[in-house]
């Protein structure tokens, strides 16, 4: 994945331009990580700069446990191999839960399954990331309500489409290394991000405005 070289660093303080809007944090929870197609995309708008990932061993067990269950004839070298693949893309998105941020979740968990899940609102307090990217039903919501951290829960098709309208240039950036990747036409590529087996139908129709087709190139 990209990344500054050395030689990209300018030095002369005069030549720094106005810092633009910050890079945020979110978490990708395991539903989000077990999906190869919505992963794929996501990890592009990052490899472009429109956010940082976050998950840590945690979630790692549960997205491995989670398609383990679901495809039982998956290699488990084979998950292992997606994880390690991963930390080492990114090696800063895997964080150690901090333990006063989970007794902190834990404290405000009524159930065993909010408990089960603490663990994932404790990356996002740890890594001190505003949102947590999920998929289906989150578990721990009402705990999430009881921290006055702002932690927000969305979609990765709604992250997608705030990220389009707040970090513009990055996520046409990404998404046009994605369709490039595909070597895809643009409408069966935009096709295959809308169908359900991805789910980024909102992300889709954005990218297939005209405005958006010219400046991402994928005309």
């Amino acid at each position: 994945m990209s990344g500054l070289l050395p030689e990209d660093v300018v030095a002369v303080e005069d030549s720094v331009p106005p810092p633009g809007p910050s890079i945020e944090l979110a978490v990708l929870d395991a539903p989000v990580l077990a999906r190869g197609g919505v992963t794929e995309f996501l990890l592009r708008l990052v490899d472009a700069g429109a956010f940082d990932p976050v998950w840590s061993d945690q979630i790692h067990g549960d997205w491995m446990q989670g398609l383990a269950r679901a495809h039982p004839n998956i290699p488990a070298e084979r998950l292992r191999a997606r994880r390690v693949s991963l930390d080492r893309a990114f090696p800063a998105a895997n964080i150690a839960v901090s333990r006063d941020a989970l007794d902190e979740v834990l404290a405000h968990c009524t159930s065993v399954s909010e408990r089960k899940s603490a663990h994932i609102l404790a990356t996002a307090l740890s890594a001190r990331a505003a949102v947590i990217v999920s998929i289906g039903m989150f578990r721990p919501r009402a705990v999430l309500k009881k921290l006055w951290h702002g932690t927000e829960v969305v979609s990765p098709d709604q992250w997608c489409v705030d990220l389009l309208e707040n970090r513009t240039e990055s996520v046409l950036a990404g998404a046009r290394a994605h369709w490039m990747a595909r070597g895809e036409s643009p409408a069966v590529w935009l096709s295959r991000l809308a169908d359900p087996a991805i789910g980024l139908p909102r992300i889709a129709a954005r990218l297939a405005l005209p405005r958006h087709v010219e400046a991402g190139g994928w005309s």
